[in-house]
């Protein structure tokens, strides 16, 4: 994108910005007459389908968009604006909240600090719960006198004798109920989650229907605050100091090769380790402190148990005994088998029937119930 197209967007953003700052400062808003929710926009498909389908629903809908990164980011740039446009679409207000000084501490900050510490963090999870969950929720309810808010996650809030519970999505493809795993059970029953209910291609459908202007917006795979077109590795350079370092045999000891800086390996990794071996290799242990990469074979992968910190239980009652659940430890990984042991401290212990491949530091460890449709709670990978 050229210079002056980038000045243009930025141009742009910042009076859609100033439009929306002065709207909450200026409008006043009616009585209620029906359930005010305010839904978390990011710009999408499916936080805009969220807010047509509530607004169907015969809800108040108001839209909230998070300031998170200076203007030039694809995520507070164009999906700003889209935001504000399918707002205008609906007919409703829309709010932008200057968070960009909290995502740096608590989501950028943290990336790097989780990176040079050799865990491999997941800031989309961090920022549901500091972000979302948290700032965003709590500037609806204080100063939109919002009654809920809603996102475009597709998982499910279902109404139980026992309180709200988080489930999966019917669209079990799409389905993040992994990365909700730090709702309390007081968020939990504030929020709507219309689109667990639906497929990706049925909230297309809607939002073609409702003519959105996103509704042929793609999806986002990448982070937002790294720029389109670098890696992880690209941008950590920029961040993280590089101190090169043996590439070591778990097992002989042998040093195979010099690793450029701890920070760029993650366990599980194959690619890129730029040694020669006898079989294929696997980063199977990081010591950031003794600046030493660990690789070997598929065995030196698997583990039977983890423990996990900062645990949150998403339950009538946080469990004191063992018992036994399904559990996994990333995004796309399947849920397995395993005993879970709570710990003192909000900490817990994992205990798998069947070991697991590339355990890795600073993912999230999400625990089900046994029908694998309820999310438990989950915690931090240690």
């Amino acid at each position: 994108m050229s210079e002056t197209a980038d000045k243009n967007r930025a141009a742009q953003f910042e009076e859609v910005l100033e439009c929306s700052l002065a709207t909450a400062k200026t409008s006043t808003i009616s009585p209620k007459t029906k359930t005010r929710v305010a839904v978390c926009m990011s710009g999408g498909v499916d936080s805009s389908a969220t807010a047509l389908i509530l607004q169907k629903a015969g809800y108040d809908i108001i839209g909230i968009t998070g300031w998170l990164i200076k203007s030039g980011s694809r995520c507070c740039d164009t999906g700003m604006v889209d935001a504000a446009r399918v707002c205008e679409q609906l007919g409703i207000e829309h709010h932008a909240v200057d968070l960009r000084a909290l995502f740096k501490s608590s989501i950028i900050d943290n990336f790097h600090e989780s990176y040079a510490k050799a865990r491999t963090p997941l800031p989309c999870s961090v920022c549901n719960t500091e972000i979302k969950w948290g700032a965003l929720m709590n500037y609806s309810l204080k100063h939109l006198d919002a009654d809920y808010i809603a996102t475009g996650h597709y998982a499910r809030v279902v109404q139980t004798d026992a309180g709200p519970r988080l489930a999966r999505s019917a669209d079990t493809k799409k389905d993040q109920s992994y990365v909700l795993w730090g709702l309390t059970n007081e968020q939990l029953s504030r929020t709507l989650l219309p689109l667990g209910d639906f497929t990706k291609d049925q909230i297309r459908a809607i939002a073609e229907e409702g003519s959105l202007v996103t509704a042929k917006r793609k999806d986002s795979q990448d982070l937002c605050f790294i720029p389109e077109g670098s890696t992880t590795q690209e941008y950590l350079k920029l961040y993280l100091e590089i101190r090169p370092g043996p590439i070591m045999h778990i097992e002989s000891g042998e040093t195979l090769g010099t690793h450029q800086g701890t920070h760029n390996y993650t366990i599980g990794q194959r690619k890129g380790l730029g040694v020669a071996y006898s079989e294929p290799l696997y980063v199977c242990g990081i010591d950031p402190d003794m600046n030493i990469v660990f690789v070997g074979s598929t065995k030196h992968l698997l583990r039977n148990e983890l423990t996990a910190s900062e645990v949150n239980w998403i339950m009538p009652e946080p469990p004191v005994d063992p018992f036994q659940a399904l559990a996994k430890i990333r995004y796309n990984s399947p849920v397995e088998k395993a005993m879970v042991y709570p710990l003192p401290d909000a900490r817990v212990k994992v205990v798998f029937e069947n070991a697991q491949p590339a355990i890795t530091a600073g993912q999230v460890l999400g625990i089900y119930d046994l029908t694998d449709t309820f999310i438990l709670g989950g915690g931090w990978i240690d």
